[in-house]
């Protein structure tokens, strides 16, 4: 959604002293700036609001859509103006009030901003406005650190706008802001605790820098040995570190003594299957798969896990039926795909193994545009919701 498309919702109410008794050359002017509008020429639109207040300069509705044009026109300092004059003149101009917001927070005057914003936030229903004032107000609240208020249009923005872009990137800002700042607090008033620790870990982990991270996490269990999750993440870096010649083994310790404190833990049941599946123990990998499916039905990686190992040993209806269901519950998983592929192919079923095959490289290509799409979004910056044409 453009900018200029959401200036012709709001414009349009504008538009009413058309109809109003005036000299000929204000219908004519009212005209031409109605025909500006539909072919999105702000500028030519401001033009003939400025004859127009040349003729009727106390007409509120005719300074409130110049200045929503002026908005529109990247000009918020002119617009701010403009639409100060239309409130002078007509505190009722409803849609004056909501530019100006716009206008003072794109001029960085958020604390005059934020009040109107809200105001309109909470009322307005049409929805194309109601996401440009709620990213505008957002991105105020954030600019002066009030989290809790953004925290709150956030999620009203996301509940409203659960696909949208620019919603998602400032919601996700906020919440590494929010992180930090419960990370912060943390080291500042518990620095001796075993969270700390697990926090540096989690934090290490994430830059790829695992081997510091795993140190981390032995020194939160050595504070606290009966911490969850704490083993489970030393194990999966294990495996993926890959130095040690006998990583699975030591991965597997891992995950047994996490089961020891979490016997629930889906997860590691999982990741002791698979090392036993690819160790060529397909026996005991069944029973830790099974045994993750029943803490966690919907596990879908146990199921395609399943499905490897009844297919090696031949048994390929019932690979079917685990990846089926796999890809029910998932339905774009690549690896879910790919093994139904194989299994296809098995059955001389050559045309579903082709689709398989298709789908899984359509869903490997969506995965590099999105992380390619994320890079690019990290690399320019946080985009600026309220200056897009």
């Amino acid at each position: 959604m453009t900018l200029v498309a959401a200036l012709a919702l709001a414009l349009c109410p504008a538009s009413r002293f058309a109809g109003q008794a005036g000299p000929d050359e204000v219908q004519r002017r009212s005209q031409r700036a109605r025909e500006a509008l539909a072919q999105h020429d702000l500028q030519r639109a401001v033009q003939e609001y400025a004859e127009i207040l040349k003729i009727d300069p106390r007409n509120a509705e005719v300074h409130a859509a110049q200045g929503m044009a002026l908005y529109g026109l990247g000009k918020p300092a002119e617009a701010a103006s403009v639409l100060q004059t239309a409130l002078a003149l007509d505190s009722g101009q409803l849609m004056a009030e909501l530019f100006l917001g716009l206008s003072r927070a794109d001029l960085g005057q958020c604390a005059e901003a934020v009040p109107l914003l809200r105001r309109n936030f909470n009322e307005r229903t049409e929805h194309k406005l109601r996401r440009l004032v709620g990213l505008s107000l957002l991105s105020c609240l954030l600019a002066s650190s009030e989290l809790e208020t953004a925290l709150e249009i956030a999620q009203a923005l996301k509940k409203d706008y659960p696909e949208d872009a620019d919603v998602l990137y400032y919601a996700a800002g906020l919440y590494s802001r929010l992180w930090n700042a419960a990370v912060a607090d943390l080291v500042k008033t518990a620095p001796a605790s075993y969270r700390v620790h697990q926090v540096a870990g989690e934090a290490l982990e994430a830059q790829g820098r695992d081997e510091q991270a795993i140190k981390e996490y032995q020194k939160a269990l050595d504070l606290n040995p009966k911490a969850p999750r704490l083993h489970y993440r030393i194990g999966r870096l294990l495996l993926r570190t890959g130095k040690d010649a006998d990583a699975g083994g030591k991965a597997t310790e891992h995950f047994q003594q996490e089961l020891a404190v979490n016997p629930r833990d889906a997860a590691s049941e999982y990741e002791i299957g698979e090392i036993l599946r690819k160790a060529r123990r397909p026996d005991a990998a069944v029973k830790r798969f099974l045994r993750a499916l029943e803490l966690a039905a919907h596990y879908v990686d146990a199921r395609v896990g399943l499905a490897k190992i009844y297919a090696d040993q031949g048994q390929q209806a019932k690979a079917l039926a685990e990846l089926e269901q796999a890809i029910r519950l998932e339905p774009e998983n690549a690896a879910a795909h790919y093994a139904l592929m194989l299994v296809y192919r098995d059955l001389g079923k050559n045309e579903d193994a082709g689709r398989e095959m298709d789908l899984f490289q359509k869903l490997q290509e969506k995965k590099e545009r999105d992380f390619r799409s994320l890079l690019q979004s990290l690399l320019a910056g946080t985009p600026d919701p309220d200056k897009r044409r």
